[in-house]
Formats: structure tokens, sequence, C-alpha cells
């Protein structure tokens, strides 16, 4: 984001040393500032889904004054060997900061031109501290480089938090945010364990049903008094089993508004019959075990409004290694 206050600049010769397609095409839009030109795709977005884990990157002013990213992959490209009088800006500078700030704001500026300010999620995480499971493994980071780069994100945040509404972000739990010794692109503390990647569908399917079903909605806040069943209130869920559990999470609407708390059950059927439930908390979300028992398996989310009166919604429960094909 913090290149995004530069001019587009150009180098053809320096992407073409880099020999993978997918990391020279990020370079390329890193140079391009391509995704504020992206006014047809950007329109018609669902989500806009905002990841920071990459803002960790010192950034390099060229000599042409043109601001690019300092990424692994510049590396690749040879692009500063070429070059003799170019400056770093460091990460967690002021200056940095700064340039971050004008660049995340001259994006979410755009989407607002667009209406589409209230489409922007942001995947709320930090870097993991440990893997999963107990390892005899040393863990591929130092203490103290993980605890600088959560400081930096923990700011860019709160600088959020000033433009966006609390429920835009998407917040885990801390045993979620942890690595995973074995995953399929290596060891890091932003490769996090299976069960982060099944909550953050689940969380993100949820809020595209809920927008797709009640067409143009607005989000409100705990301080707004929860709707009625009289009043129309409804609710959607979505449900899915991991290699561990099954993870349940419901939105509640009514006259195309979501409402993040509420008064919240569920119970989870095999077969038709209740096999567990998760009774009344202002939480959305529930996770139950992974029964023995062969069958169908659905879960039923409730809502007990203030005076009462309850609704619920049924569905059947997804194979997350399924959706992952």
């Amino acid at each position: 984001m913090a290149s995004l206050h530069s001019a587009p600049y150009e180098n053809a010769n320096a992407l073409k040393r880099i020999p993978s397609e997918f990391r020279r095409r990020m370079v390329a839009y890193d140079f391009s500032k391509q995704i504020l030109t992206e006014t047809k795709k950007l329109k018609s977005a669902d989500v806009i889904l905002i990841d920071l884990i990459d803002e960790r990157f010192d950034l390099v002013t060229l000599p042409t004054g043109h601001i690019i990213t300092n990424s692994s992959e510049l590396t690749e490209s040879g692009l500063l060997s070429d070059i003799n009088d170019y400056q770093l800006i460091k990460h967690g500078s002021d200056e940095r900061r700064e340039l971050w700030l004008q660049g995340m704001n001259k994006f979410l500026d755009l989407l607002d031109s667009h209406n589409k300010l209230q489409s922007v999620i942001i995947n709320k995480v930090y870097w993991a501290t440990r893997f999963e499971h107990p390892s005899e493994s040393d863990f591929p980071v130092a203490p103290a480089a993980t605890a600088k780069a959560n400081q930096e994100l923990d700011w860019m945040y709160r600088e959020l938090a000033k433009k966006l509404e609390e429920h835009q972000f998407l917040e885990f739990a801390p045993d979620l945010l942890t690595a995973d010794e074995f995953h399929q692109w290596g060891a890091s503390p932003f490769h996090y364990c299976k069960q982060y990647y099944s909550q953050a569908l689940a969380l993100l399917t949820t809020i595209t049903t809920s927008n797709n079903s009640a067409g143009p909605s607005s989000i409100e806040s705990s301080a707004v008094a929860l709707p009625l069943v009289a009043d129309g209130a409804k609710i959607i869920a979505a449900a899915y089993e991991t290699e561990s559990d099954i993870f349940a999470h419901c939105s509640l609407t009514v006259d195309g508004k979501i409402y993040e708390n509420g008064n919240f059950a569920f119970y989870l059927l095999i077969n038709g019959t209740r096999h567990a439930s998760r009774w009344y908390e202002d939480s959305p979300a529930a996770r139950f075990p992974i029964s023995d028992i062969s069958g169908e398996i659905t879960v039923v989310a409730f809502y007990q409004d203030p005076s009462g009166k309850t609704i619920s919604c049924q569905c059947s429960v997804k194979d997350f290694k399924h959706l992952q094909t």
C-alpha cells in the first residue's frame, strides 16, 4: 500500500529476469499500481479482502523518484544491482508509515467514490509465535522479528479502524493463528494451521451469503438495538467439517442490515437427531467435535430476540477438504 503513493514505474527488462510467472506478476503489479485502475473489478466485487501480511518489506526510492517495494521477488529481478543511487525506506520508520497512510487512504477513497467502502473486509491476522503442535524443530523466525512485525501490523489495524467499522475486521482466536510446521508452502509465521483457513472461509462465506440474500446492506454494531422476530429478522447459517472439528457460523439480518451481535444457539444433528448443543450466547459461531457416528450431519442455528421469540435455520455441514479441491 505504501508504494501506491508513487507514480507507476516501468522496467520490462527487470521483470523478465524473474523466473516465476506468479512472482513476476506480483512485482509488475507493484510497479504499475494497477489496483488503482481496476475500476470494473472493484465496482463488481462482493467482498474486497485486504490482507496486510506482505506489509513487511522496506521501500525503495529510485533516482527517478518512483517508489517500489523491496520484496524478495524484486531481489530476483536484479534491479537494484543495476542502480547505484537509490534509497531505502525502512519498515517501521515514520517515513514508511506516512507513505503507507497516504497509499491506503488513496485506495480507500477510490473505493468510497464507487460506494464500495462497506465491501472492505480486513483479514486481521498476526505473525504466529509457535507451531500448532509441539515440535523439536526450531521456529523459523526469531521472537524479536515477530514482535516487531506484529507491532507494525497492530499500528496498521488501528489506523484502518479509524476508517472502517468493527464488523469489517475478521478476528481469530490466538490458537488459530499458529503455524503449520508442514504447510505446503513451508514453515512460516504466516503459514497458519488448517483450522485458521477453515474458519476464515466460513466467515467469508457467511458474509457473502448474507449480502447476496439481503441485497445492498450495512452491518449494525452492538450499540444498535437488536431486531425483533416480529419485524422480519432472519438468520442464515453455514457449517464446515475440518480435520479436527465442525465449525458453524450464522448471520442475523433484517431490512438489508446485518447484525453482528445477538443471542444465538446451535444444534448439531446427525440423521435428524440432536447430537450436541451450544446454548444461547452473544456469539454467532460455534464449534463441535467430530462424531464417530456416521450419517447426514446438519446444523440448526437459533436467534432469540429481546422479547423472547426465536427463529431458526438449518444447513448441511460441508466438507472443507472438498471445498479446497
